[in-house]
């Protein structure tokens, strides 16, 4: 029997034995020791760097079967979660192959993390990723014309700001969107004020708190977005998504929400 990754996930939260086995490690980096890579994809970078930081560089994945488009595949730019304190590219691997077998260019960037950094200095850090493989996509085959930002949790923060708050990557959201699509999985969007330490610890400090929040940048705007999200999802609620799903479609941007039943936060 192929052990795939939604059986995995489905062991991790029910059996005790790789619950045991798991102790004191992501769930979701446990895939790439845990899985078979997905087929039709490879990495092609490691370690490019876009600035000067030890964590500012990102890796490259990309398909290998089918017809690439004339112009190149399209990009998408994957920022993970941990609730900015922690993390890594190289955990998350396997979702850079997951996503390039169906058909992307896909960037797996790291960032700067709290303690070093608090809000907005992980966004410029994201912001300075995505300008980066604008200008060197075609390097491996990208269509930096078509490019999308994906983020889960904290991840999801990330992708999602970025595409709303113009002051990051300098757009008009009606004119020059560099951004074509926004997927934010399980993120938070409305969380205000903050009362957990992974909140108070990377926003409480910037002095005008409601700017931190997504919600706040909803406005008219070439992006489409999509989100999803668990309504059994207790470390960010379902009303992160709603709400901003609400916001954006007031306003005429395109947003499609996706609720699933019974899933964790992973």
């Amino acid at each position: 029997m192929i052990l795939n990754k939604r059986r995995l996930l489905g062991g991790l939260v029910i059996g005790s034995g790789l619950g045991l086995l798991l102790s004191g490690c992501s769930t979701l980096s446990a895939f790439n020791t845990l899985t078979p890579k997905d087929g039709g994809s490879r990495r092609v970078a490691q370690d490019v760097a876009y600035g000067d930081k030890a964590r500012q560089s990102y890796d490259v994945y990309a398909p290998t079967s089918g017809a690439k488009p004339p112009k190149g595949w399209p990009v998408l730019v994957f920022f993970y979660g941990g609730n900015w304190d922690s993390g890594s590219k190289t955990d998350y691997a396997w979702m850079g192959r997951s996503l390039a077998s169906l058909g992307y260019l896909v960037v797996v960037a790291d960032y700067r993390l709290y303690p070093e950094v608090v809000f907005p200095d992980f966004m410029q850090d994201a912001a300075a990723a995505v300008r980066h493989v604008q200008k060197q996509a075609v390097t491996w085959g990208g269509d930096a014309a078509r490019l999308g930002v994906m983020g889960h949790s904290a991840g999801a923060y990330i992708a999602i700001m970025l595409a709303l708050d113009e002051q990051f990557l300098r757009f008009d959201p009606l004119a020059s969107n560099p951004i074509r699509v926004a997927i934010g999985v399980s993120g938070p969007y409305d969380f205000y004020p903050f009362d957990v330490d992974a909140t108070r610890n990377s926003f409480g400090t910037f002095p005008r708190p409601l700017e931190t929040q997504p919600i706040q940048h909803a406005t008219k705007s070439t992006t489409r977005f999509l989100l999803q999200h668990s309504r059994a999802d207790t470390v960010c609620r379902l009303s992160n998504s709603v709400n901003l799903d609400a916001a954006l479609t007031k306003v005429g941007t395109s947003s499609q929400l996706i609720v699933y039943e019974g899933l964790s936060h992973s």
